[in-house]
């Protein structure tokens, strides 16, 4: 089931102007960049199936989705969907919480990841048992202040941005990244460099299978298999950067009535084949 050699393909969030979200698809190959404003997508005018909802994250091709009534798994390549229930205990703010998705390759298994730092109600959630199970918090030895809410998945690992309000050498507010491996359910600590005063962190991403600490002027970054990055700019959208050539060329709108949002890498799978349910065109969950 699993296809880790597959091609890597793009699925981009587009917006119309009754501020509706729809979906395409594409092999790296197509990656359409902005040429002429008047063609925009070149022979790629088809739509695919997705559902509404905030996306917490992506592994090996299954897209898990935050939803009113829980959380949907969803493999856009197959139309495949898994609805599962919301975690037990809703008492404290999302402020006060991290969520993540990921796979476990020793279980084999997807897992759901809900931690609280204020309170002791962290949970994870299996797939294949369908189950919630109350974990320990993560603890440290100095106050943690906030925790961005999605984790990037890498390596088996789900990883945080995370401060930290420290009080030794002085009262300061330190950045961390937040660990939590997926296999043995224990959460870790790694410490990021001092800021000088001009950097901001705002997330985190892959580079050519390690890790980076992104900043405020740049946006998920993503490579592609042929070495280019896909950035995403707060004043030029959607941009691809060759870094070998250092031509920066913006990715193109589907059509005239809408606007790229964002993007996923991911891969053409069939997990989920023999799980949920079919799904329909973008639908409400």
């Amino acid at each position: 089931m699993h296809t880790f050699g597959s091609p890597q393909k793009i699925l981009f969030r587009h917006q119309n102007k009754e501020a509706e979200s729809f979906y395409t698809l594409h092999g790296e190959e197509e990656l359409p960049l902005y040429l002429c404003p008047k063609r925009g997508y070149i022979g790629i005018t088809t739509t695919i199936s997705f559902p509404s909802g905030g996306t917490i994250g992506s592994c090996n091709g299954i897209f898990c989705l935050r939803t009113k009534k829980g959380f949907t798994l969803c493999n856009p390549s197959i139309k495949r969907k898994l609805n599962m229930p919301e975690f037990p205990r809703r008492s404290e703010s999302f402020s006060l919480q991290g969520i993540g998705f990921g796979f476990d390759p020793i279980s084999d298994d997807y897992k759901i990841v809900r931690i609280s730092y204020v309170k002791n109600h962290s949970f994870v959630y299996a797939v294949k048992s369908g189950t919630w199970c109350e974990i320990a918090s993560p603890k440290h030895e100095n106050q943690i202040c906030s925790v961005q809410h999605d984790a990037l998945f890498f390596n088996g690992v789900l990883c945080w941005v995370i401060h930290v309000y420290q009080t030794e050498p002085k009262d300061i507010c330190i950045c961390c990244i937040l660990t939590f491996d997926l296999s043995t359910h224990v959460f870790g600590m790694i410490p990021l460099p001092t800021s000088n005063g001009h950097w901001i962190t705002t997330g985190l991403t892959t580079i050519q299978g390690e890790l980076y600490v992104l900043g405020a002027l740049q946006l998920q970054p993503q490579p592609t298999n042929n070495d280019d990055l896909l950035l995403n700019t707060h004043s030029h959208g959607l941009q691809d950067y060759n870094r070998k050539t250092g031509v920066l060329s913006r990715v193109g709108d589907f059509n005239d009535a809408s606007s790229l949002c964002y993007f996923y890498q991911c891969v053409e799978t069939l997990h989920l084949l023999d799980m949920g349910e079919t799904m329909g065109e973008t639908e409400e969950l």
